[in-house]
């Protein structure tokens, strides 16, 4: 009986313990371009990406998505990472919005955790983006058209 107790409360924490963090657009059937230019509308230009294009980096940014000043010294700091996963379409889309806050000890942000409140806002707002890109979508596929 023990032992049976303890081998469902490991697979319970197995299911419910690996969740990856942010928020996932699943089946997006734009094409990689049309999905760049979608999230680069949201996010603005990149701070960072990927070597492949499939990851996106934001600027900084505050709770309400507005750009901070450079130089300035924020209590915390916000950052938006977008990741297209998936081999061909349709693709999924991974928003994480990262809390880092600032540490006067060291004079540097530490990544604190995963904001899911901002990350769902940010899916939301990439999501419309995505739509409004599937209706001015043509009926050919520019990468592999045969």
């Amino acid at each position: 009986m023990m032992i049976r107790k303890t081998f469902l409360s490991f697979i319970i924490l197995l299911f419910f313990g690996c969740q990856t963090p942010g928020y996932y657009i699943t089946d997006s059937p734009l094409q990689l371009p049309d999905i760049r230019r979608a999230v680069n509308a949201v996010i603005g230009k990149p701070r960072q990406v990927s070597i492949n294009g499939r990851e996106m980096v934001s600027e900084y940014h505050d709770a309400k998505f507005l750009p901070l000043e450079e130089g300035a010294k924020n209590k915390d700091r916000y950052q938006t990472k977008v990741s297209i996963l998936g081999p061909r379409r349709p693709y999924e889309v991974n928003i994480i919005v990262m809390i880092e806050q600032y540490e006067p000890q060291t004079g540097a942000y530490v990544p604190r955790q995963v904001d899911e409140g901002l990350s769902y806002q940010r899916a939301i707002t990439i999501r419309k983006a995505l739509n409004l890109s599937l209706d001015r979508q043509t009926g050919f596929d520019g990468e592999k058209p045969f």
